[in-house]
């Protein structure tokens, strides 16, 4: 019975992605008339400039090599903190909720995160 819930939630996550994917593809449809040469065509374009973006010069921007999102270009200057925190960012807006806790899955998916990227403790987790 657990197998079968997991290979189900599987097939769910594959099918939510595929979706989720052709609505991007979808997205980009120039040509009404013919709908699948221009999904064909817009899917082309996309893998042809993510496999040329790779040769591109290192300051130019692209896809690839992006700015991280919350990244304000911002100079951090850890003292004796550790690395992970050192990560330049924004802070959240005024008018945000401030005042929220976290359910005990998340603070544990926090927990993770900061023990298994930390070069600090690194040498710890073996």
């Amino acid at each position: 019975m657990f197998l079968i819930d997991n290979f189900l939630l599987i097939y769910i996550y594959i099918y939510i992605y595929i979706c989720r994917y052709l609505f991007n593809l979808k997205k980009k449809v120039k040509n009404k008339a013919h709908v699948e040469a221009s999904i064909c065509e817009a899917y082309i374009v996309e893998e042809i400039s993510t496999f040329i973006s790779y040769y591109f010069e290192p300051h130019l921007r692209t896809r690839i090599n992006r700015v991280p999102r919350h990244d304000d270009g911002g100079e951090v200057h850890s003292s004796g903190n550790l690395s992970i925190f050192s990560n330049p960012g924004r802070p959240t807006p005024k008018n945000t909720v401030r005042g929220r806790y976290l359910s005990e899955i998340e603070f544990r998916q926090a927990h993770n995160y900061v023990l298994f990227n930390c070069d600090e403790l690194r040498p710890f987790i073996k």
